[in-house]
């Protein structure tokens, strides 16, 4: 720890906790003392981590300080005195989960939910405590969900080939937010080149002719070129130092860039790149590739002009598919959980006669209705022993989060509902509403019996899988009180008809949900 030298500790008022080196060292969330002026005076291990500096660098450092750059979630600049540790110490009000990024030199930008507390000793506020944790995971995967609802919207909207290629570079501008991207195709000319057919933001840097895709040629072995040629997404994250980016390299400076991923693509047979750029180093880690690959996948179902319903269908199935992915990766127990919900969940709606539109929207929901857990600490869905009430409160906002993730991407209903009502029960003891009875919505009533059976049938870190039988017996329990009876009665039919998670493809592509005619 610093030494004892701020306003904070004279006046007696730094906090007992804060006295324990021991124990500030040992948890993973990132702690600072500050002063009245916000001059910092203690700090953990974890917070030095997270903001890359000493325990020597960060004391007597006030949020003033130039070089410490700090941006709201939309990349623009977080003036100091709107930081919440200032506006603690200015209204002496505590601050929950502000997200801030950080910018250090020669590090990835680093997003931080940030909370503060104020010190008042005698009426007086004497200095705030600050704590912070890591959610970069958390904010790529959401800027990764904006951009995918996005593609999809550009997917669906195509009007001709240059919409859709020319309105992605556009969005990944917009709400990457990346400082340039662009979209090279491979010439017929002996020279190679590669011509420059879409671009947004710092278009500016380009310029015809600067990169080819033959391995002759310099200007053929960086990133774009050797995608063109290899068909193999490129990554840069370290453009100053990478040596077969010298060619550009000085360019690239004047522009501020300094990582780069160039990803191949071919719609409809022709030979294209994807090339997007950000301002920070090792801004391209592989769950960020992986969405921007998808992206580029959207991307050639736009200059196919997929118009027809059936198309649409299929970018929404992609979309929905991605996300389920995008939580699932999260927590390695549950992986599977969200498919076999919807499933279940779609042979129990067939089993009730529902129209076919709407088997397939229940089938949808339950392959995303658990898509808030993203915002939920990896640490806590893959938790062996029991959770704090704390933890459990935070675990119970998956389902709100997974609404509004939902709302924004214009899904059909009752998508986004499902993912708020799914652990709502009908005698009102569920959440997050307590909702009663028909005020929750069928979808959701089928979710939920789906979920329970599904859940106590597999394995979670907390307990060994309990089986069919245990599953079955806990909703048919339940069944009138918690959970509606005839959706109840309908998953006990549709297990007696031969369904099993395993082949329950098989079984819906057969009907065979509805039981004996």
């Amino acid at each position: 720890m610093v030494a004892d030298t701020s306003s904070v500790d004279r006046d007696g008022a730094l906090l007992t906790i804060t006295q324990s080196r021991e124990f500030l060292n040992s948890v993973a969330t990132g702690l600072l003392l500050h002063g009245a002026d916000g001059a910092i005076a203690r700090s953990n291990r974890a917070a030095t981590e997270l903001l890359g500096a000493t325990y020597e660098q960060l004391s007597g450092r006030t949020l003033f300080n130039p070089g410490w750059g700090a941006v709201h979630e939309d990349g623009s600049p977080f003036p100091a005195e709107e930081r919440p540790v200032m506006q603690t110490l200015f209204s002496g009000e505590a601050s929950a989960g502000v997200i801030v990024g950080i910018d250090n030199p020669g590090r990835a930008r680093r997003w931080l939910s940030v909370s503060t507390y104020p010190v008042v000793v005698d009426g007086h506020v004497k200095g705030a405590v600050s704590s912070f944790v890591d959610v970069s995971d958390r904010q790529r995967k959401e800027h990764g969900l904006q951009l995918l609802t996005e593609v999809n919207r550009i997917v669906m909207f195509a009007s001709d080939e240059v919409d859709p290629l020319q309105n992605l570079c556009n969005a990944l501008v917009e709400y990457g937010p990346y400082a340039l991207a662009w979209i090279g195709t491979a010439s017929d000319d002996d020279e190679f080149t590669i011509d420059i057919s879409y671009a947004a933001g710092v278009t500016d840097y380009l310029f015809e002719g600067m990169t080819s895709w033959s391995e002759e040629k310099d200007s053929g072995l960086g990133p774009v070129g050797t995608a063109m040629r290899t068909g193999v997404t490129q990554v840069v994250n370290d453009l100053p130092n990478d040596s077969l980016f010298e060619p550009w390299r000085e360019r690239a400076a004047t522009f501020g860039l300094t990582s780069v991923v160039a990803i191949p693509c071919t719609p409809e047979g022709r030979r294209l790149t994807l090339n997007v750029y950000d301002r920070h180093i090792f801004a391209f880690d592989e769950t960020t590739v992986q969405g921007l690959e998808m992206i580029a996948r959207e991307s050639e179902f736009g200059v196919a002009r997929l118009r027809s319903a059936q198309q649409v269908a299929a970018a929404l199935d992609g979309t929905l598919a991605a996300l389920g992915q995008m939580t699932e990766s999260r927590d390695p127990y549950t992986e599977g959980h969200q498919v076999y919900v919807g499933l279940l969940g779609a042979a129990i709606a067939t089993h009730l006669g529902l129209e076919a539109r709407m088997v397939k929207l229940i089938r949808q929901s339950g392959e995303v209705h658990d898509i808030g857990k993203i915002a939920i600490p990896a640490e806590i869905l893959t938790r062996p022993g029991k959770l704090t009430a704390l933890e459990f409160e935070m675990l119970k906002s998956h389902t709100t989060v997974g609404s509004d993730i939902l709302s924004k991407a214009s899904l059909p209903w009752p998508i986004a509902e499902v993912a708020e009502q799914h652990h709502e029960r009908l005698n009102g003891s569920g959440y997050p509403h307590g909702l009663v009875a028909d005020e929750i919505n069928l979808p959701s009533r089928i979710i939920a019996v789906s979920d329970v059976v599904e859940a106590m049938t597999h394995h979670r870190p907390y307990r060994s899988a309990l089986g069919l039988d245990k599953a079955l017996a806990e909703v048919t329990a339940g069944a009138g009180t918690l959970y509606d009876a005839q959706v109840v009665e309908s998953c006990l039919a549709v297990f007696e008809a031969g369904f099993t998670f395993e082949s329950s493809h098989l079984f819906l592509d057969g009907r065979d949900a509805r039981g004996p005619r």
